[in-house]
């Protein structure tokens, strides 16, 4: 399923040294966006797990060899070998203004494509590279990842907003 928002960067071919480096298959609009310092999304067994960039080289332009923190030895970059590779275009300069929108969300009733309605959104809290919407749920204040990578949808006319929520978020 496509998130509005991410952007598919390319797709890990196999571990490259010894120290947990992998090399990438870029796609066209990967290519552009790769940059250390940035989260990249690996998709393992359908969810997609960020991973910041500590290194990126362009090897050429369909290519790159780069390191993420956690990923460590050749071992653990053989884990991943294989794997769709997403970026959150939220966290690249030139769609920062596309982030801002969501800040205009409040008032906005927020449905989960599992749980149904949540209830509305009371507040956005801008912190840092994690901002969160506020959601007055039954019997509680709700927070919320405000960030394209969980948003299907965004009704305007409806004052609404469709998300899909990783599994237990209500529970914390």
């Amino acid at each position: 399923m496509a998130v509005q928002g991410a952007l598919r960067a390319g797709k890990i071919s196999k571990p490259y040294g010894l120290r947990g480096e992998i090399h990438i298959i870029l796609s066209p609009e990967g290519a552009k966006h790769i940059k250390t310092g940035i989260p990249l999304f690996i998709d393992l067994d359908g969810q997609r797990v960020p991973f910041f960039t500590e290194s990126a080289d362009l090897v050429s332009a369909g290519h790159a060899i780069v390191k993420l923190e956690f990923i460590n030895s050749v071992e653990e970059a053989s884990r991943v070998a294989g794997c769709d590779l997403y970026m959150d275009m939220a966290h690249d300069p030139e769609t920062v203004s596309v982030q801002g929108e969501l800040q205009h969300m409040v008032g906005y009733t927020a449905y989960d494509r599992q749980l149904g309605e949540l209830g509305k959104i009371v507040e956005y809290l801008p912190s840092g590279m994690n901002p969160v919407w506020l959601i007055d749920f039954p019997g509680k204040e709700l927070m919320v990842p405000a960030t394209w990578q969980y948003i299907l949808k965004i009704d305007h006319r409806a004052l609404a907003v469709y998300l899909d929520l990783p599994g237990g978020i209500t529970d914390l």
